[in-house]
């Protein structure tokens, strides 16, 4: 099974350093970075830019969690870390939430209520981005409606219609209380078995998912920070455009960053999203009037940015659970 993963793994990074490749060769790769170089001195903004993101991801975590004893600065570290995992490591964002679940146990949270705000908080992000997606199209229509019938719109609506999907599937699966229902059928529908330990935790999960949704206040909070985390996001697309003097409307880079989003949280296979972030900056880029040069240097200042982010959080994550990673 293991050297089964390892093949697919293998196989998706591989198809996306061609694509990478592929994209740098027919954008203007070497024109992006020597718009990246000559900027090179003033590419500290990036992280402090970064800085407003990570703070309302961590916040709609904290406020999901609710417990004292897990203070905001240890989700705020934990949060960075769990990001870095998933985007600077060619390992994926799914990793990454394994990575923040794991922490927060060794942090104070039972396993139960780790998973249940982690799983929580990746539904609301998936709601939160269908909403910005939504949004955007509609601001692209109002724009130009003849973008909708353009050759690169097919990606846009299948990404919407999967996340929309994604949405109606979560929605069902704890309202329905569905993780119940398979634990009951296991044995019937996986043809598996599992241990007390195991079923006590679904249980748990089962019911700590549940519970959350009657906490209303706390999730309504967490969505609207979740909301102002992807605005945040666009806003370090408007920062890194100011620093190659490219001067566009901030409508423009919310734009660029749900799309890119979406297509990306589509392509959730691919490792660290090599070749389709790239390649959705360009798309979208071309949407809101960039050249695929600059549209292509906003994608490698992206890259930049989680590594500079994404070094010290390495490092950070040796201090603190130094031994934890070396197991």
């Amino acid at each position: 099974m293991l050297k089964i993963k390892n093949l697919k793994f293998i196989i998706f990074l591989f198809l996306g350093i061609f694509l990478f490749k592929w994209v740098y060769d027919l954008f203007g790769g070497t024109e992006a970075l020597d718009l990246i170089n000559k900027k090179r001195d003033k590419l500290y903004w990036l992280v402090l830019a970064h800085l407003p993101t990570l703070y309302f991801d961590s916040l709609t975590w904290f406020v999901l969690i609710k417990k004292r004893s897990f203070s905001f600065l240890w989700a705020f570290i934990i949060t960075w870390i769990a990001q870095t995992s998933g985007k600077f490591f060619p390992t994926g964002n799914v990793t990454g939430e394994f990575v923040r679940i794991y922490l927060a146990i060794k942090k104070g949270l039972s396993s139960h209520e780790s998973s249940s705000t982690v799983f929580a908080d990746l539904i609301l992000a998936t709601f939160s981005l269908f909403i910005m997606g939504l949004f955007s199209f509609f601001l692209v229509i109002f724009k130009d409606s003849a973008l909708i019938n353009s050759s690169y719109s097919h990606y846009i609506y299948f990404s919407l219609i999967l996340i929309f999907c994604g949405c109606i599937f979560f929605y069902f699966f704890i309202r329905s209380r569905l993780l119940k229902y398979l634990i009951r059928k296991k044995n019937l529908i996986f043809n598996i078995k599992l241990n007390k330990k195991k079923i006590l935790f679904f249980i748990k999960l089962d019911i700590s998912l549940y519970f959350l949704t009657k906490k209303k206040a706390a999730v309504s909070k967490a969505f609207l920070f979740r909301l102002v985390g992807w605005l945040a996001g666009a806003f370090e697309i408007y920062v890194f455009l100011l620093i190659i003097d490219i001067h566009v409307s901030f409508v423009d880079v919310i734009l660029i960053e749900s799309f890119a989003g979406i297509i990306r949280a589509v392509a959730f296979f691919v490792p660290a999203g090599i070749g389709i972030q790239e390649l959705a900056f360009v798309v979208i880029g071309g949407y809101v009037g960039l050249s695929p040069s600059v549209a292509f240097s906003v994608a490698i200042g992206r890259r930049v940015r989680e590594f500079l982010v994404g070094i010290p959080a390495i490092i950070t994550w040796l201090v603190f659970f130094g031994r934890d990673l070396k197991n």
